[in-house]
């Protein structure tokens, strides 16, 4: 499958997301992250209403290897429950799709 897939995950800290970022790099699960601003999270949690500070990663990966990225950052993230969506990419340039390909290999 040729196509890009982005994976959106929130860590607790910027240390746990760096390390994310890292091992799926090392692990050639992932092309390239974007860690982001700090965020401010607010939800519902064991009925109680919470607001915390989150460190928001961006991964790109081929659709290939979507499920196992997903995977993998669940295995790593320091939540019982985080959350790890992903969604395809419609429109991609060309060098930038063969770049993602040869760097998420297995």
């Amino acid at each position: 499958m040729n196509e890009i897939v982005m994976v959106y995950s929130l860590f607790p800290s910027a240390g746990e997301a760096h390390d994310a970022c890292r091992k799926l790099l090392d692990e050639r699960l992932i092309a390239c992250a974007n860690r982001l601003s700090p965020a401010i999270s607010h939800y519902s949690w064991d009925g109680d209403i919470e607001t915390s500070e989150e460190h928001p990663v961006i991964f790109k990966t081929t659709a290939d290897m979507a499920e196992r990225t997903i995977e993998r950052i669940a295995q790593l993230h320091s939540y019982k429950t985080p959350a790890i969506l992903s969604w395809p990419v419609d429109k991609v340039s060309m060098p930038f799709l063969q770049w993602v390909q040869t760097q998420c290999t297995d």
